[in-house]
């Protein structure tokens, strides 16, 4: 008994915050060793160390100087966050290192972050594994991202012709941290994440070109998490009536195409070119962010729908191509939507007739036009038809090649249960787990959660087992807050990553790590019954069954 809480005590309370890099040399090998210890080894002779870097859309490539991923400091904690050992990544053991058996996290980080910083892009990584007693565990690969936030102020060439280069300037902020950055500033800065989503503010003051009176904006960008560039453009809006006035657009980059590190040569960046004067896509009236619940109310007592849904396309340049890519959670919509017309169709140049097109509300005349009017209200029937969550991703391009992709979500019916997946796994049959196996869960709730209970039904792994190692037979991903730590260190999303989503991806719930800790316990069954309620009331339960055999 004694044996198992232990093995159950080191897996709960596995840390995962970035430690500090400590510079003592250690011992890798502790001579001859009693047979009766729990002695395993850990192997990083062969590991290969890779960042996460944006792909999309080089055209250039550049090469930062000072940046060695040799350099970089590898830490090895145990899972009470201890460190047993660390080295620079060009200085890694070539020798078996020996430790305890257990869970350890082996941390990767390329600088200390600074809270903001001109040009201080720092990368980490981090990879748990789990030490058998006499065996050699092998790391062939550790994958580092952008850790903090990139952010890059530009102007379209229009606007220099129009403001006071020496007073104007952008002032960017994340908490009490900021930069100021001047209008000819071509650095990017560098923020330091508060929260996993976290809120810029931007504070831009302008003065025109012979004026001497100063004009403010500000704004907010919500949801800038870590590896994100946010690429902030300042822009002419030129309106309909002829009229000109400055806006501020953004646009988002996310780190995450893999790229292997050469160790012989410095870390590259890559440099990508940006929009300006992007084309605007508006549901006058309405935050496209937000999604639109379609009721019954909104159709008359002859099923005609009494609401518009206008989306409204303005580009600068003519437009090039316009594309409309439908998707859902229900496939039977998916596929009565496909039995009409392409469920990615570019309205430039459609595979579909204008009379088909005319009847789903998409306009025929887009190619070269500079506005285009997409009339979703004639879908409402077909989308009532399917309850669930319809979306219609929009990506226009103009002449210029400037883009802007927006999405449209509209949902229809209260009784749309939440669904829970387990990823690769019929999750209604008993599971025999073998190596290599993997537990990742995805759920889907289109009202979104409001709460997600699991409760560990076990003969090994007993309630008294785990109130000994501070958790509980059942437990709430919502509200069970004195279990956060120790839950997120197993994998499982907690707080506002689970509370008023719509989506839990098999990303954020990966709890395939706990595996090797379940197999430490011997043969048995372990049933997890998750059950996930949404704000409408609306419960599913599913139980993941695993057999260890």
């Amino acid at each position: 008994m004694k044996s198992v809480v232990k093995i159950l005590g080191i897996a709960f309370i596995v840390a995962l915050t970035l430690g500090a890099c400590s510079k003592d040399k250690v011992s890798y090998s502790g001579g001859t060793e009693d047979p009766q210890q729990n002695i395993g080894y850990l192997m990083l002779g062969d590991m290969v160390a890779s960042v996460l870097e944006d792909t999309e859309n080089i055209e250039n490539t550049t090469r930062a100087e000072g940046v060695d991923i040799n350099a970089f400091d590898v830490v090895i904690l145990n899972a009470q966050g201890e460190q047993v050992a660390s080295f620079k990544y060009g200085e890694r053991p070539t020798e078996p290192i020996a430790l305890e058996g257990g869970v350890y996290t082996i941390k990767m980080v390329s600088a200390a972050m600074q809270n903001a910083a001109w040009e201080a892009p720092v990368y980490a990584g981090q990879k748990e594994v789990i030490i058998t007693r006499k065996q050699t565990t092998d790391v062939n690969d550790l994958v580092c991202k952008l850790a903090n936030i990139k952010v890059s102020v530009e102007y379209a060439a229009d606007i220099y012709e129009q403001i006071d280069l020496e007073n104007t300037s952008m002032t960017v902020a994340l908490e009490s941290s900021e930069l100021v950055y001047a209008a000819t500033e071509t650095r990017a800065g560098y923020f330091a994440p508060v929260a996993a989503e976290n809120t810029l503010k931007l504070n831009f003051n302008c003065r025109y070109a012979g004026e001497d009176k100063d004009i403010a904006m500000t704004s907010e960008i919500k949801g800038v998490k870590a590896a994100q560039w946010r690429k902030i453009n300042v822009v002419v809006q030129h309106a309909a009536d002829g009229t000109a006035t400055i806006g501020i657009v953004c646009d988002t980059w996310t780190y995450d195409e893999e790229i292997t590190f050469d160790t012989s040569v410095a870390l590259m960046e890559e440099i990508i070119p940006d929009d300006t004067d992007a084309p605007v896509i508006v549901w006058e009236g309405h935050d496209l962010a937000e999604a639109f619940e379609l009721t019954d109310e909104m159709f008359d007592a002859e099923g005609n729908f009494t609401r518009s849904i206008n989306l409204d396309v303005t580009a600068k340049a003519p437009i090039k191509s316009l594309v409309v890519k439908a998707a859902s959670d229900n496939a039977d919509f998916v596929n009565a939507y496909s039995q009409i017309m392409s469920v990615e169709e570019d309205l430039c140049a459609p595979t579909t007739s204008n009379a088909i097109l005319k009847m789903m509300g998409y306009p025929t005349d887009v190619k070269g036009a500079n506005v285009a009017r997409l009339k979703f209200a004639a879908q409402a029937e077909l989308l009532k038809t399917y309850e669930g969550t319809h979306t219609y991703e929009i990506s226009v391009v103009d002449e210029n090649n400037a883009h802007t992709t927006t999405t449209l979500t509209i949902k229809y019916g209260q009784n749309v249960a939440p669904q829970i997946i387990w990823v690769g796994y019929d999750i209604d049959k008993r599971q025999v787990i073998k190596s290599g196996d993997t537990c990742m869960i995805r759920v889907v709730a289109p009202l979104a959660i409001q709460d997600f209970e699991i409760e560990i039904e076990s003969l090994t792994l007993n309630a008294q087992e785990l109130e000994a190692v501070g958790l509980a037979a059942k437990f709430s991903l919502v509200n069970s807050t004195e279990m956060f730590t120790s839950l997120s260190g197993l994998g499982f999303p907690v707080g506002d990553q689970v509370y008023n989503q719509t989506l839990i991806s098999e990303d954020q719930l990966n709890i395939t790590n706990f595996l090797g800790i379940l197999a430490m316990l011997g043969a048995g069954d372990h049933d997890f019954v998750m059950t996930v309620t949404d704000m409408e009331g609306n419960a599913t339960t599913k139980t993941v069954m695993m057999r260890f055999e």
